[in-house]
């Protein structure tokens, strides 16, 4: 499940079908396929952004717009874990599913 602001939700529902499951960076822009790169990195392991990565980053986006990119995506993923630590869940009027499953150790 993903969670996106409400107004957009239609609009990026395509895109999402070819980075969620079985992925397909082939059917997004280079621009988008590096940035999901990216982000996939930094949630990984963010050593594995490397000069290589950034050489390619700044092929298509300016030092400003990598900047952004890197700082929403470590933002973005801090937050996640803060709220999965936390077992977060959101409020019964929330447009969002509530009642969200956490995985628990051992769990499958």
């Amino acid at each position: 499940m993903t969670v996106r602001l409400a107004p957009v939700s239609e609009q990026v529902a395509p895109k999402e079908e070819h980075i969620h499951g079985d992925m397909n960076l082939s059917a997004l822009s280079k621009q988008e396929a590096l940035a999901v790169e990216l982000c996939l990195r930094i949630s990984a392991d963010p050593h594995m952004v490397d000069d290589e990565l950034f050489g390619r980053l700044k092929e298509v986006y300016s030092e400003e717009e990598i900047v952004e990119l890197v700082w929403a995506a470590s933002f973005i993923n801090g937050a996640n874990k803060f709220n999965i630590t936390m077992r977060l869940d959101t409020r019964d009027d929330s447009v969002y599913p509530t009642n969200l499953e956490y995985k628990r150790l051992g769990a499958k």
